[in-house]
């Protein structure tokens, strides 16, 4: 699982290891970390080998709700044209939240994001940061009657929150080996409800 993830050197081991066994390889290069995904891809295909493959492709997206997974379609489309996009069948009729905040009110906007999504949602909150803005927000580690909790981009991976609230999208591009890749998977992180806030 995961497979995007895994390093051209990852690759050439498990092939060498694995060079009889049958393999199940789950993964989205959409969602891929690693910053060349053409040396990635070879890696793979290297470890593949010769073997006979089957393809098979999620058609249904059950984690997100569609309001979510569209504005996180919309931007992977802009960077992976050929990204595989799934069908999000769940609506909820609640658009994303997305605002354009000054610097030095992106945390009284986050703490106000985290509050009227405790109102909406029953479990958790995450509020997903670059570096730059986590020591900053880190007062809300625990807001929301404990729900809430502030996590850096690439620690969300392969989560699932009720909500989150995603600070300075551009910045999580900035910082990430995997840039679009990585904001992607922040943006599919929420299963009901989020925030975007875009620092000015």
């Amino acid at each position: 699982d995961e497979a995007q993830d895994l390093s051209p050197m990852q690759w050439r081991m498990l092939g060498r290891r694995g060079r009889w066994a049958s393999w199940t390889v789950v993964g989205d290069l959409a969602q891929s970390s690693w910053p060349d995904l053409e040396e990635a891809a070879r890696a793979r295909d290297e470890a593949f080998g010769s073997a006979p493959r089957r393809t098979f492709h999620m058609e249904t997206n059950y984690r997100n709700a569609r309001e979510v997974f569209t504005y996180a379609a919309e931007l992977i489309a802009r960077h992976v044209p050929d990204a595989d996009i799934p069908n999000a069948v769940r609506d909820t009729g609640v658009d994303v939240i997305d605002r354009a905040v000054d610097p030095d009110a992106v945390v009284a906007e986050a703490e106000a994001a985290v509050e009227h999504l405790a109102g909406e949602v029953e479990g958790s909150i995450a509020v997903i940061a670059p570096e730059r803005w986590r020591p900053a927000l880190a007062g809300l580690e625990g807001a929301a009657g404990g729900r809430a909790l502030v996590i850096d981009p690439l620690s969300t991976k392969g989560l699932e929150y009720d909500a989150t609230v995603v600070v300075d999208p551009d910045g999580i591009v900035r910082e990430s080996p995997g840039g679009p890749r990585t904001l992607y998977v922040v943006l599919t992180r929420a299963a009901h409800r989020m925030a975007v806030l875009h620092v000015r």
